[in-house]
């Protein structure tokens, strides 16, 4: 299963159907406003506009987000009422530093809430955790499952059986020469600094697993373009986004089987169901490439 979030601020302009068809199997979009990524960029997002993207994208989107409005909850609900009205099903959304008592509201209503707004609190991760435990014994208590944004860190999501995430952290190593592998015999992911012979020839084994030469991965200028053929570059530059998705994609398939968290009324899968988010449509189609290779290596198996 390919999973990818795919932002209304970011990809507009964007095939969505080309993405799920480079996969070549069964995936699931998650749509989201983009509209944290849209306030910090100092530009707006007009309901009418992500309304008719929902309902272009209607026969691919498998699950969509309200438009948030942040810090601003009774906006955000509104939002949330308009689009229903226009028979278009969204999570609503409920940010850290809102009213509980909004909460144990959209729990008693909905099954299905998205939790958003720790992006600026990441560094803070213990008052985050005590944060989501209290919202999820709001959720148990109601029988309400939730979606994580913007959930990277590992611990966080191997400790709370969230039904659903999104990550972008797969794609951040590309920019800062840095590859994610997924070491299943520890359950963790393993990050490796490219360009380094000792640390590839020490995680060549795992390098090797996820597709990935680790003589390649080792050489110093990997993934850069300076004195190489086109080709070169490509091969490298595919390999540095790939080897990532699809350690990702091994960690999703880690977290379902850990967390089996069961689907809410209206959804068929099981989570927890990992998202890989992302602003380049590049990078989702390597990924989906990567992740199909993948699922064919372990059929053959």
């Amino acid at each position: 299963m390919f999973r990818y979030l795919t932002s209304f601020h970011y990809h507009r302009e964007t095939d969505l159907a080309a993405i799920g068809a480079a996969y070549g199997g069964p995936y699931e979009v998650f749509a989201d406003s983009g509209a944290f990524s849209a306030a910090t960029t100092g530009s707006t997002i007009k309901l009418a506009d992500y309304a008719a993207w929902l309902h272009q994208w209607r026969h691919v989107i498998t699950t969509a987000a309200t438009l948030d409005v942040i810090g601003d909850p009774d906006a955000t609900h509104r939002n949330t009422l308009a689009l229903e009205d226009q028979g278009i099903r969204v999570l609503p959304v409920f940010h850290i530093g809102s009213p509980w008592r909004r909460l144990e509201a959209l729990c008693a209503s909905y099954r299905y809430i998205a939790l958003g707004g720790m992006v600026p609190y990441a560094r803070r991760t213990d008052d985050v955790m005590r944060w989501l435990i209290r919202a999820f014994r709001i959720a148990r208590h109601h029988g309400a499952v939730y979606h994580g944004f913007g959930q990277t860190r590992f611990a966080t999501i191997a400790a709370l059986p969230f039904y659903t995430v999104d990550s972008s952290s797969w794609a951040s190593g590309a920019r800062f020469g840095v590859m994610s592998l997924w070491d299943s015999q520890h359950s963790r992911i393993v990050q490796l600094t490219v360009g380094r012979p000792a640390e590839a020839r020490k995680h060549a084994g795992l390098l090797r697993t996820h597709g990935a030469d680790p003589a390649v991965v080792g050489r110093r200028g990997f993934a850069t373009k300076a004195g190489k053929p086109p080709e070169q570059f490509q091969a490298e530059d595919t390999m540095i986004r790939a080897t990532p998705a699809v350690a990702y994609g091994r960690l999703g398939r880690w977290l379902e089987r850990r967390h089996h968290v069961a689907p809410p009324p209206g959804w068929t899968s099981t989570g927890t169901g990992l998202f890989l988010a992302d602003t380049d449509t590049k990078n989702f189609t390597v990924a989906a490439r990567a992740l199909a290779a993948d699922a064919r290596k372990d059929n053959t198996s």
